[in-house]
C-alpha cells in the first residue's frame, strides 16, 4: 500500500510538472482578438518576443514592437510593420515583418525583395527580414521576391480600437552569404495598437 501511495505522489507530481510551461515556452495561439502576443518558429526553434533591458535603465527594451504610418484618417494604414525579438539573452533575434500598404485590409500580401532597411533606406514593398546574432556576429537575413506570404486575418482600425492579426511564412537568404538560407514558420501576431506594451 505504501508503495502504491507513493507511485501516486509521483504521477501527480509529474502530471503537475508538465502542465506548469509558461506562456513564454509555447507558441502563442492565432487568435484575432488584440491579445498582444506573437511568435514563430526559425529552423524549427520556437521564438516568442522577451523584453530586455536598457543599458540605461528606464522603460523595457521591447520584444514586441509596432511601427505603423498614417494611421489615422484620412489616410490609414500606409504602412504598418512589426518587430518580434528576444532582446532578453545576449545572443539574440530580431525579425521585422513590414507591409508597405495596409489599405486592403484583410487577405495576402506577397512577400518581397528587402535589404534589410526600412522606411527610406528600404525597397518600398512588403518584406520580412532578420537579424540574428551569434557568438558575438551579427548576420542579416532578408526576405527576395515571392519568399513567402503575409496574411493579415484582421485589420480593424477605427474609434476605440486598432487590431491587427495575422500569420506569416518566409524563406531569408544570408545577406553576405546567400546560398544560406533560414526557415520562418507558423509566424503569428495578434496586436492591440492601444494597449501594447503599457
Amino acid at each position: 500500500m505504501k508503495n502504491l501511495l507513493v507511485l501516486l505522489f509521483i504521477l501527480v507530481l509529474s502530471a503537475c510538472t508538465k502542465n506548469d510551461a509558461t506562456p513564454q515556452d509555447q507558441l502563442p495561439p492565432a487568435t484575432t482578438i488584440g491579445a498582444n502576443t506573437a511568435g514563430y518558429y526559425i529552423n524549427g526553434e520556437l521564438l516568442i518576443p522577451k523584453n530586455g533591458s536598457q543599458a540605461i535603465g528606464g522603460s523595457p527594451n521591447y520584444g514586441l514592437y509596432q511601427r505603423q504610418g498614417n494611421s489615422f484618417w484620412p489616410n490609414k494604414n500606409d504602412y504598418w510593420g512589426i518587430d518580434i525579438s528576444n532582446k532578453k539573452d545576449f545572443e539574440n533575434l530580431s525579425v521585422f515583418v513590414w507591409i508597405k500598404n495596409m489599405q486592403t485590409g484583410i487577405g495576402d500580401y506577397i512577400i518581397g525583395q528587402s535589404n534589410g532597411e526600412l522606411h527610406s533606406n528600404g525597397p518600398n514593398n512588403n518584406q520580412i527580414f532578420a537579424y540574428i546574432k551569434k557568438n558575438g556576429v551579427l548576420n542579416t537575413y532578408y526576405s527576395s521576391n515571392n519568399s513567402g506570404i503575409i496574411k493579415i486575418t484582421r485589420s480593424d482600425l477605427g474609434y476605440g480600437i486598432a487590431i491587427f492579426s495575422g500569420t506569416f511564412n518566409c524563406t531569408l537568404y544570408n545577406k553576405d552569404n546567400p546560398s544560406e538560407t533560414i526557415q520562418i514558420t507558423n509566424g503569428r501576431f495578434d496586436i492591440n495598437a492601444l494597449t501594447l506594451n503599457q
